[in-house]
């Protein structure tokens, strides 16, 4: 069960409110297995369907997480009216080349969070995304 403190799910459910009506997107960095840092990145397909991460700003926090000792403990995006769970384009687009479902996904341990404006107060929940396109939640602890 992952562990992520109220401050970093604040952080999450800011952001996808700030960046309505499109889904907003980023990622969450950890140290020592704990999470402590929400890096937005911009959603280039300026979309409320979907989302499309900055490869450069992605490679720059790649950069990052190795000078800091940091590693990527999730990827995370908002669904503007669609419940917390990932969609199949969400599936499709975790691996590399997207839709390729027989591979390991792009980023086999990093969990994938979900932010729902669906509801007040909004729903956050994170899933694992495994090889052939399974979907494994996995309950959060709010600390």
């Amino acid at each position: 069960m992952p562990r992520i403190p109220r401050a970093v799910v604040d952080e999450m459910v800011a952001h996808a409110r700030e960046d309505l009506p499109d889904e907003a997107c980023g990622m969450v960095h950890a140290k020592d297995g704990v999470a402590t840092a929400v890096h937005r990145v911009k959603n280039d397909a300026a979309s409320p369907y979907r989302y499309e991460m900055n490869p450069l700003q992605m490679m720059r926090l790649e950069g990052r997480r190795d000078r800091e000792g940091e590693t990527l403990f999730a990827i995370y995006h908002s669904h503007v009216a669609s419940p917390a769970r990932p969609s199949p384009t969400d599936v499709r687009m975790a691996f590399f080349p997207p839709g390729e479902l027989d591979n390991e996904p792009a980023y086999p341990e990093t969990l994938y969070i979900l932010v729902s404006l669906a509801s007040e107060p909004p729903d956050v929940r994170a899933f694992w995304i495994r090889r052939g396109g399974e979907v494994v939640e996995d309950p959060i602890e709010i600390t």
